[in-house]
C-alpha cells in the first residue's frame, strides 16, 4: 500500500498487487461524501456513498467472484475457440 500525496488534495490510497493497481480517495459533492475508486490501468472509476460502500459488507464471496469474469472491465468478453477449430480438426 502506498499513500500518494497531492500538494492541496486529499490524499490517495494505492493499493497494487502482481494484477492490478487500485486508487482509493475520498470526494465530497455538495453536501454528499463520496469514495472514490478507480483503476488507472484501465481507465475505470466509481463513486461509491455510504450505503453501496455498507452493502459491499453484505456480499457472499461468490459475488465477487463472479464480478470477475469479466477481469479487464465491461465489453472485454473473451471470445476463445478450441484450439481444434483453430486447427481445422473436430
Amino acid at each position: 500500500m502506498t499513500i500518494i500525496h497531492n500538494e492541496g488534495q486529499d490524499p490517495i490510497i494505492q493499493i497494487a498487487n502482481e494484477f492490478t493497481v487500485i486508487q482509493v480517495s475520498y470526494t465530497s459533492t455538495g453536501q454528499r461524501e463520496r469514495l472514490l475508486v478507480s483503476s488507472p490501468r484501465l481507465g475505470f472509476q466509481t463513486l461509491l456513498d455510504p450505503l453501496q460502500l455498507e452493502s459491499l459488507t453484505w456480499q457472499p464471496p461468490e459475488m465477487y467472484s463472479k464480478l470477475l469474469d469479466t477481469p479487464y472491465g465491461p465489453g472485454t468478453e473473451l471470445n476463445a475457440r478450441p484450439l481444434s477449430a483453430l486447427l481445422g480438426k473436430d
